[in-house]
């Protein structure tokens, strides 16, 4: 069962991630913003993230959970891996690989990065999918998108609305216990 979600989208923004830390304490948890593009995207060692229209740019945040320890939120970005190819997966069934421990690979280009990043008690995760872009000739060799493999177009919205229920239905339905992960069904 679907359910609904808020979507807030802007036609750019500095980073969605660096637009929920100024701002996450106007938004719910799970509030989803994203952009159509990004101006000062981000990657993990403050490496810069190419942004260009066509991609599926979002991040949204969990707060801090009385019964996880500090130890629960490192397995966050293995959630969010785990939880971004089973959502493309219902998208295309291709075979995705996950690179530990922030990208999606697919035919062994890159086509898919998240960032998860912490600011008071919130953790916040962007993702950022290349779904509808054409890739400069320069990235082509080391990435790629979901329509320059399927010669399909994809609605963005939607995208972003299976990702994000994907990664919200692995986070509730999980616990830890002695440092395994454990699926609730």
């Amino acid at each position: 069962m679907k359910e609904n979600i808020n979507l807030y989208k802007f036609d750019e923004l500095d980073s969605t991630n660096d637009y929920l830390r100024r701002n996450h304490k106007s938004h719910e948890e799970f509030d989803v913003i994203s952009a159509r593009t990004q101006t000062h995207g981000k990657a993990r060692r403050q490496n810069d993230w190419v942004s260009m229209d066509g991609m599926a740019i979002f991040s949204f945040f969990l707060k801090e959970r009385d019964d996880w320890e500090i130890e629960n939120y490192l397995k966050l970005p293995l959630i969010a891996g785990l939880a971004t190819i089973n959502g493309l997966k219902k998208i295309e069934n291709l075979e995705y690989k996950f690179k530990w421990t922030n990208d999606v690979y697919l035919k062994n280009k890159k086509l898919c990065g998240i960032l998860l990043e912490k600011t008071e008690n919130v953790y916040i995760v962007g993702i950022g999918i290349n779904v509808n872009n054409i890739l400069p000739e320069n990235l082509q060799n080391k990435a790629i998108s979901l329509t320059q493999l399927t010669n399909k177009k994809y609605q963005i919205d939607e995208v972003i609305k299976i990702l994000f229920q994907s990664f919200k239905y692995y986070v509730n339905s999980w616990k830890m216990d002695y440092g395994k992960i454990f699926w609730i069904k």
